[in-house]
């Protein structure tokens, strides 16, 4: 029986299997330096406990799928408040980097603000869903002062120091005038860096982000009418995008296979588009522990006006 007959009869279509597929990282939780950790049990608190993206964890799997001839394209999954100022700008310059070689879409899905909108910048491409919470492009910094408590506790502290400002983030003592000055250049000296970051990979007036920016938190929809993001879509949408992107076939007769980059769980499997993708892949996006954090923030706000 010839091909073309045979087909026609079949129950199920054969598949096309690519050589090449689509790589999946998961940036989810507050954003510190060092390694991305999970506590034994999710912790919701805010600064307290729960997941965090570490920059170091976040480096190398984004290298690792740079450098994977397999992979024609990235989908970097976002869900994260913000967190390091450091630690967004190390993410975000390997994004920039990679996006010379080959395409990068970030998916964001619940939250993705502050330093989760800095490390979103550089990619070809951003979806959200219509309610993602995004934006919150501003900068927060705080130092706590904590000499009365230690008084209290009969606890006496004393520390050697060298140096003009070499007590800017000791807590024994409140901030002086000239140190309260030096922090809000800095608030402003990375605000002003996180601007141009938006300006550059959004390809926006740099002098007319402010309306925009200041720490305004966004919806997903108003986040594409102020073309801070490009589309809307589920997962699934996602990955079409991304192959799109890649030049990659993908429908019904085709098998894209999709790389799962996750520090403890490196399985590869194929998904047959476009049915399937989303429930497999978000079983991967696992909760972890945050670190301690210090200098200073990308951090989305924890309460929201809405008005």
């Amino acid at each position: 029986m010839a091909w073309d007959e045979a087909a026609s009869k079949l129950w199920q279509r054969p598949y096309h299997i690519g050589r090449k597929g689509i790589g999946v990282i998961s940036l989810e939780g507050m954003i510190t330096m060092g390694e991305s950790q999970r506590p034994p049990v999710d912790i919701p608190l805010p600064l307290v406990g729960g997941e965090s993206a570490g920059e170091k964890t976040l480096v190398q799997l984004l290298r690792r799928a740079e450098k994977d001839e397999n992979i024609a394209a990235v989908i970097l999954h976002v869900d994260s408040g913000g967190g390091s100022a450091l630690a967004s700008d190390l993410i975000g310059r390997e994004v920039q980097r990679m996006r010379g070689k080959k395409p990068v879409l970030v998916y964001m899905s619940n939250v993705a603000a502050s330093g989760g909108y800095y490390v979103a910048a550089f990619a070809q491409h951003i979806m959200t869903q219509p309610g993602t919470m995004t934006g919150s492009i501003g900068v927060v910094m705080g130092r706590l002062n904590t000499g009365g408590l230690y008084e209290k506790i009969g606890i006496k502290r004393v520390s050697l120091e060298r140096g003009e400002r070499a007590g800017l983030y000791n807590d024994e003592h409140p901030l002086t005038a000239d140190e309260r000055q030096v922090l809000w250049e800095g608030i402003l000296h990375i605000y002003g860096q996180f601007k141009q970051v938006v300006a550059d990979g959004r390809t926006l007036p740099y002098e007319e982000l402010d309306p925009i920016c200041e720490g305004r938190v966004w919806t997903g929809r108003q986040a594409l009418a102020h073309k801070l993001v490009d589309s809307h879509g589920d997962f699934v949408d996602a990955i079409a995008k991304a192959a799109e992107l890649a030049d990659l076939p993908y429908d019904a007769t085709h098998l894209l296979p999709i790389i799962n980059f996750y520090p403890d769980r490196d399985e590869n499997y194929l998904l047959p588009t476009p049915f399937g993708a989303a429930e497999e892949l978000f079983r991967t996006f696992l909760s972890g522990r945050v670190q301690a954090l210090t200098g200073p923030q990308l951090i989305m706000p924890f309460s929201i006006n809405h008005k």
